[in-house]
């Protein structure tokens, strides 16, 4: 099941999310780490999703972004284990949630293999991120 977590809670889940965090940090090229994702959910700019069941557990990390023509839902973090059992529902979940908070669109960037999935519930590869280290 997924789980929004409020950011008067944050403290209380941190301790087990921050490896997934850490995690998926490692491959952003120092853009941020996982302080910098806690700063951001005690200060509401993000939000902490966790699926948790007996046989599956996700951390996702959401930003709501207000282009000039829209708004706009911002996975900047989504890592787990049993994708299988919570991708569908759990992106279904946050997109409803986008929408009551008035978003027109999601986005992602996403490594290869999360393009190929998310194909299925309709979203579709337009960009490619490559980037070098100067």
């Amino acid at each position: 099941m997924l789980y929004g977590i409020q950011r008067t809670e944050i403290d209380a889940v941190w301790g087990e999310v921050r490896p997934w965090i850490e995690a998926s940090c490692r491959r952003n090229r120092g853009k941020y780490d996982a302080e910098d994702i806690k700063a951001g959910l005690l200060s509401g700019e993000d939000q902490l999703w966790i699926w948790k069941s007996p046989t599956a557990f996700a951390v996702g990390i959401t930003r709501l972004a207000n282009y000039p023509k829209q708004r706009v839902c911002t996975i900047r973090i989504v890592t787990g284990t049993n994708a299988a059992e919570w991708q569908r529902p759990a992106m279904e979940a946050i997109e409803e949630w986008a929408r009551s908070n008035g978003c027109n669109a999601m986005e992602l960037c996403a490594r290869a293999g999360w393009s190929r999935r998310m194909r299925a519930q309709g979203y579709e590869e337009t960009h490619r991120f490559i980037e070098k280290a100067l």
